[in-house]
């Protein structure tokens, strides 16, 4: 994606931030905790764990630079995170020259952000057990998978169109996305001259496409030109940055 896409280190929607307050200093502090272990990440260290959710992997130097601080800096909170077991390192080994050390969300990492599974799979629940013996016969899994998340996706517009709110098409997007944020759908909205693009991570149809259902985000972009009332299209591979799974462009109608 190119450099007119450029932003500040984004932190979720929904993110775990706990405020705590000492009844007798009346002091707040802004925190982020594991609601399994009960572990607690600020400053910095939150912000690593936001890029390392929205990365594969990363170097020291690659976080240092989109956290604008110095390599021993980082290094010096990827150590304690490395401690405290939210992230975990790699040793990769390339041609020529020393290996590198690649650095990645953990499970205990991972549960730092907000999850949805219990609403999600109530959802798939609810559509399978409403399929019907003639909408399942002679499909495969795959099919019958893709058939469960066309379902989902429209009962979730139907759910939240009403709820849109916002005069632009920028605005209505902006709407749409924190009410899909509650389902665990994460999308980021950019500007992009009378057009809006959204570029999502943790869609419903990266789920499936390992199954090898043809165009699975195809669910995703109708529910999207549903709940917005407006043209969606999906965009290329090439058109999506390395970050995010998928990316739409919507166009008023």
């Amino acid at each position: 994606m190119g450099s007119g896409y450029r932003r500040e280190v984004w932190l979720p929607p929904g993110f775990a931030r706990i405020w705590h307050k000492n009844a007798e200093k009346g002091v707040h502090s802004r925190h982020m905790t594991n609601h399994a272990g009960g572990g607690r990440v600020d400053g910095t260290r939150e912000e690593i764990l936001a890029i390392l959710r929205r990365h594969d992997r990363m170097g020291v130097e690659d976080l240092a630079r989109e956290l604008g601080l110095a390599g021993a800096t980082v290094r010096r909170h990827l150590d304690v995170l490395q401690r405290d077991n939210y992230v975990a390192v790699t040793q990769v080994r390339g041609r020529t020259g020393r290996p590198r050390h690649l650095f990645s969300l953990t499970e205990a990492g991972s549960d730092l952000f907000p999850h949805h599974y219990v609403r999600l799979t109530q959802r798939l629940l609810g559509e399978i057990v409403g399929l019907g013996a003639s909408e399942t016969a002679g499909r495969t899994g795959g099919q019958i998978a893709s058939l469960v998340f066309d379902k989902m996706a429209d009962r979730i517009a139907a759910e939240y169109a009403p709820r849109v709110e916002g005069g632009t098409l920028l605005d209505r997007a902006r709407s749409a996305a924190a009410l899909v944020a509650e389902e665990g759908i994460d999308f980021e909205v950019f500007p992009s001259g009378a057009s809006v693009r959204l570029f999502g991570r943790g869609c419903p149809c990266t789920r499936i496409a390992a199954t090898g259902v043809a165009d699975s985000c195809d669910h995703d972009r109708r529910m999207l030109e549903r709940i917005l009332e407006a043209k969606v299209t999906t965009l290329v591979a090439a058109d999506v940055p390395h970050d995010f799974q998928c990316g739409y462009l919507v166009e008023a109608g």
